[in-house]
């Protein structure tokens, strides 16, 4: 059971009756019976194993153990009294921090632009965008230990509790090459002629590589004669312009504008890695603070605006 040494109220207890020079004033500011009191600070002093208070004069005096202790819990208490003031002001202010994880290819490219623009709006806020580690809910601790506020990641299968999520989009993926490639070792028209082909292909702590390809509600496996492993999007994507393999894990947000501008082709007839529906996630808790539930309201609804019309440039586009 826990002792009275670790009781915050029980050391406000003794700090204000030094303060006021009795219990009984003491029990007055902090509306408690003085007999309650008295048991309050006999218990911490067994618990603590010496006396606070020299009973043997009069008025009552600290002990030299007394003395160190009420110095020690003056601070203590002072403490406390600034981190609540700060919480419950900190709670309603649109300033302080907020730390968001995401993938690193979309953090670089999605994410860091609307910091600065929510920035430019609030310029009290601050960021810390990190890499996501994790899915939901193990995310929200980061790989330093730090918690984190907002998670920008795929749809998670599982019950998450506690947790408040937003669907901002769908995220397609288009399986491609450059013409350089191609022109060297031709067309992949369908998942059997992987087998014939190098593919690049992309892995992460929460994510392995596609291992399948669907179309039409077809779904067939996918196996390749060589492969070019790749834990970084962007470093997938510059493999992909050089001409080093074929890539069926880059979703269509990183291969779009190259798509439309000839220097990456479409390959596999149209087999495909699934669609990924997207996610905002925050837990609930994070959501009192009104910067964020101010910064998630806003990003969702950027978010979905960036899906919407990069859905409506895709089907123009004719790619889907």
């Amino acid at each position: 059971m826990m002792g009275r040494e670790m009781d915050l109220n029980a050391w406000r207890l003794l700090v204000t009756t030094v303060k006021t020079g009795s219990v009984n004033a003491a029990c007055d500011q902090l509306n408690m019976e003085p007999s309650t009191a008295s048991r309050v600070i006999k218990a911490l002093e067994r618990d603590l194993g010496f006396e606070l208070f020299s009973r043997n004069t009069r008025p009552v005096t600290l002990t030299t153990m007394g003395k160190i202790a009420y110095d020690q819990a003056l601070r203590l208490i002072e403490d406390h009294t600034r981190m609540m003031a700060k919480l419950r002001t900190d709670i309603n202010e649109m300033s302080g921090m907020i730390r968001v994880a995401t993938y690193g290819g979309i953090g670089a490219l999605e994410v860091a632009p609307l910091m600065v623009k929510f920035q430019q709006i609030y310029p009290d806020i601050e960021f810390d965008l990190v890499e996501l580690m994790a899915p939901p809910p193990a995310g929200f601790i980061d790989s330093e230990g730090k918690n984190v506020d907002v998670i920008l990641s795929y749809q998670v299968s599982e019950e998450l509790s506690g947790v408040q999520g937003w669907y901002v989009g769908d995220m397609p993926f288009v399986a491609c090459a450059s013409p350089v490639y191609l022109r060297r070792h031709g067309m992949p028209r369908d998942p059997d002629d992987c087998l014939r082909h190098i593919g690049l292909t992309y892995s992460s702590a929460f994510r392995s590589p596609a291992d399948f390809l669907v179309k039409d509600g077809q779904r067939l496996p996918l196996k390749w004669k060589n492969t070019i492993a790749f834990h970084s999007v962007l470093a997938l994507k510059n493999a992909l312009f050089l001409g080093a393999g074929v890539a069926v894990d880059m979703s269509l947000y990183h291969t779009f504008k190259e798509l439309v501008e000839g220097k990456l082709e479409p390959v596999l007839g149209g087999w495909h890695v699934p669609t990924k529906e997207c996610f905002t996630y925050v837990q609930e808790d994070s959501l009192q603070c009104r910067r964020i539930a101010t910064f998630v309201e806003w990003l969702v609804e950027r978010q979905r605006e960036t899906f919407s019309k990069l859905k409506q440039e895709i089907a123009a586009a004719g790619f889907l």
